[in-house]
């Protein structure tokens, strides 16, 4: 054998004799005694072998380290597939602290912070106008739509009570679908198309007798975004009035608000201070916030601005007011006209304030910065 045969053979069996090395290590615990025994005495021979610098000694010596290595830690089946669920295990769990740690997605379920951001809605038509199943399915993938369609399941009449004064309309345990009756057959409808077209179908159904097959409720639901809440930046800067942050529910005492829960409103007041109200306006302390991202709030005609709470609101006329303490944060939606925030539950302590939302990444169409007007 030539010289750099040689030397090409001495530096493989230096490599098969640090590989030999790591397998026993990680196998010492487990592995059988004989075979680890077998493998070190392998090792000495090889090590002789490289010393002597004979080029057959060393390939045999390394073929037989190597079988060695074989015994003591048995090659996996399917190594390429295992190889693969490893690195997806290992995404999950970098996914999952990138969630836990950093951001996490959140879904705007309500109108509570239109049109800033959106919840579920209807309309009319899906963005992607063609009658094939592409389309169908674009329109869902880019832009969260699905068209929803309820036959009337049997013939009759609409169910009534209280003597045929009123529909007997109910709603299902999540609230997430209406129900009504024909001929005891229940019709379930979802909740925000079921809001959109109310009006229309009481009107259309009322003593009227329905035919199996008619269409009563048809419209286009888009979901509501998706967005990432930054979970980070508050454990190295105050939160700022007119964030849009998500904070959780579970110490908030009001009867309609639900105890695992995520809300998410705009921070309007800080601690120390007395917000009140004079529609259009927030008041800090009698005075109107500087921040610039209140000004479309009051100006912009897309919003209604801010606007009294009504029933058991702690802010529902002039001259009512809230007085925010140590740690508390106010939070309004920036569709005062349909949220339930701050004027119902009243403040919110500061451990309970998950982060701030920056960012919408799905439906495609509104993806964005979170407090862009899309």
């Amino acid at each position: 054998m030539n010289f750099f045969k040689t030397r090409q053979a001495r530096k493989e069996l230096k490599d098969v004799l640090h590989y030999a090395k790591h397998v026993r290590h990680m196998h010492e615990d487990i592995a059988d005694p004989k075979l680890l025994k077998q493998l070190r005495t392998g090792e000495q021979v090889a090590r002789a072998a490289r010393k002597s610098g004979e080029g057959e000694l060393m390939e045999v010596a390394g073929t037989a380290v190597i079988k060695a290595c074989e015994n003591v830690a048995p090659p996996k089946k399917h190594p390429k597939v295992r190889e693969n669920v490893e690195v997806l295990f290992v995404a999950i769990a970098a996914a999952m602290a990138i969630r836990a740690y950093f951001l996490q997605p959140f879904k705007i379920p309500t109108g509570s912070m239109q049109p800033t951001l959106y919840g579920i809605t209807v309309q009319a038509e899906p963005a992607i106008k063609a009658n094939n199943p592409l389309a169908t399915i674009a329109n869902m993938v880019l832009f969260g739509e699905k068209h929803s369609v309820v036959p009337a399941k049997t013939s009759g009449f609409v169910r009534t009570i209280n003597n045929g004064t009123k529909f007997d309309l109910q709603a299902t345990k999540s609230q997430s679908e209406a129900i009504f009756f024909i001929n005891n057959l229940p019709h379930k409808v979802p909740i925000n198309l079921w809001h959109e077209q109310e009006k229309h179908f009481l009107q259309s159904v009322a003593n009227r007798y329905i035919k199996e097959g008619e269409i009563l409720f048809d419209g286009i639901i888009k979901s509501g975004d998706y967005i990432l809440v930054n979970r980070i930046k508050y454990n190295f800067v105050r939160p700022k009035r007119g964030d849009i942050a998500v904070f959780d529910t579970r110490e908030l005492t009001h009867p309609q608000v639900r105890k695992d829960a995520y809300y998410i409103k705009r921070m309007v007041g800080l601690p120390g201070e007395t917000i009140s109200i004079a529609p259009k306006y927030l008041l800090i302390n009698g005075e109107k916030p500087t921040d610039p991202r209140f000004d479309k709030l009051f100006n912009n005609p897309k919003y209604n601005g801010y606007q009294f709470g009504g029933g058991d609101a702690k802010i529902r006329k002039l001259g009512d007011s809230m007085k925010l303490g140590n740690d508390e944060y106010l939070f309004f939606g920036d569709n005062t006209l349909n949220s339930l925030d701050g004027r119902y539950f009243g403040a919110v302590n500061r451990r309970q304030i998950l982060g701030p939302a920056f960012f919408v990444c799905w439906p495609f169409d509104r993806a964005g910065f979170a407090d862009a007007n899309h």
